[in-house]
């Protein structure tokens, strides 16, 4: 039985990079298991000062070093800070954790590329968050909670979005020193899941826990949806054998775990399931826009497909005829994901594959060794 070497849970590990630079504790250095989004958090938090006295912190396509880096650097007294993305990230909201480092006293004005931050001492008190695209927003101002003059209240008048990540960061921020390196990333586990029960092929995972933080782990108890069953052989090792499956409709609503909906949805066609899946407002505001992106890969499998705003219905539909599945991952790991998942069934040919890096570097490696399939390489835009 193949055994699989799944990332850190960058989810978990950028938290615990933050928490670190905020309580002026020494940063780990960076290993094979390093996603590009924790070494974008690592580049953030340790920007140097420049001749003229400025940090550039570079987060490239990095969300999470994105919002969390512009927080601690807005509570950081004296810095001088210039926050830099990439254009998609530029575009991608923004704004509520802008106004809340404000209301705290925060120093920021835009700029062509990014954000221009006068660090300062913030004020505590009560802080509220507009959190409905992001739970991201949040979690910053929750993060740097102790660098402020007064104890921070947090208030969501508006509701937040994927509520288990802000859940995870106040349990970090509640707890004992973290330990590093931390656990194994469970979003990242569920396509080998959905991949057994498309294969048939089982697998081992290594350095998972049943009793995690990460909310992305209920999609262990997804096997009967799915066609897969785990079981616990201890020492954070998880067993995966492929499972029956039903054909019955699933409707499952992904309003707390968004980054699993699409290489869930796109596994259950694959495996002959309809359905309709809801809580889907946040994904066209991600690295790509996912609800469409997902739209479109399930009509190149030859799918039915409808859509809303935030729900998605699918009916399997015949395989392809046309030689090779042509799919484009617009520089998503995510969908880089669903395409891999695809190429169980169908040649697929991908551009964009090596977007995997921003969570999974050696994702295809990994999957290429346990279930002997990957893409094809596409055509590269120039």
């Amino acid at each position: 039985m193949r055994s699989v070497e799944l990332p850190y849970a960058k989810s978990l590990a950028n938290r615990q990079l933050v928490l670190r630079a905020v309580r002026n504790e020494s940063l780990p250095l960076p290993d094979a298991r390093w996603s590009g989004d924790m070494n974008a958090m690592l580049r953030v938090l340790q920007a140097p000062a420049g001749a003229d006295g400025v940090r550039r912190a570079d987060a490239g396509p990095a969300g999470t070093a994105y919002r969390f880096g512009m927080a601690y650097w807005a509570a950081q007294p004296g810095a001088n800070v210039l926050l830099v993305a990439e254009e998609r990230l530029r575009e991608r909201p923004i704004a509520p954790l802008v106004a809340a480092l404000r209301s705290m006293g925060g120093q920021l004005e835009p700029d062509p590329s990014g954000w221009r931050i006068q660090g300062t001492l913030l004020r505590g008190g009560v802080v509220s968050v507009d959190a409905r695209l992001s739970s991201q927003f949040a979690s910053a101002v929750q993060l740097i909670s102790t660098c402020c003059s007064a104890p921070v209240k947090l208030e969501l008048p508006l509701g937040v979005a994927s509520a288990p990540y802000l859940a995870m960061t106040q349990a970090l921020i509640e707890g004992s020193a973290p330990t590093w390196p931390p656990e194994r990333d469970w979003s990242a586990a569920l396509v080998f899941l959905a991949a057994v029960g498309l294969s048939g092929i089982p697998i081992r995972l290594e350095g998972l826990r049943g009793s995690s933080l990460q909310g992305d782990a209920r999609s262990a108890h997804w096997g009967a949806e799915l066609g897969f069953s785990v079981t616990s052989t201890g020492d954070e090792c998880l067993e995966v054998h492929p499972a029956p499956w039903t054909r019955e409709a699933w409707n499952p609503d992904f309003g707390e775990t968004p980054d699993l909906a699409m290489p869930a949805v796109v596994a259950a066609a694959l495996g002959g399931r309809p359905g309709r899946a809801t809580g889907l407002h946040t994904l066209n505001t991600k690295e790509s826009p996912r609800l469409d992106a997902t739209v479109a890969f399930l009509s190149a499998l030859g799918c039915g497909v409808r859509h809303g705003s935030d729900w998605i219905e699918w009916t399997p539909g015949a395989a392809p005829t046309a030689g090779c599945v042509v799919l484009d991952s617009l520089q998503d790991h995510r969908m880089a994901f669903c395409a891999a998942l695809a190429s169980l069934r169908y040649p697929v040919q991908l551009t964009g594959a090596e977007a995997v890096a921003k969570s999974f570097p050696d994702f295809w490696g990994q999957f290429r060794a346990a279930f002997g399939a990957e893409p094809l390489p596409g055509r590269t835009a120039h």
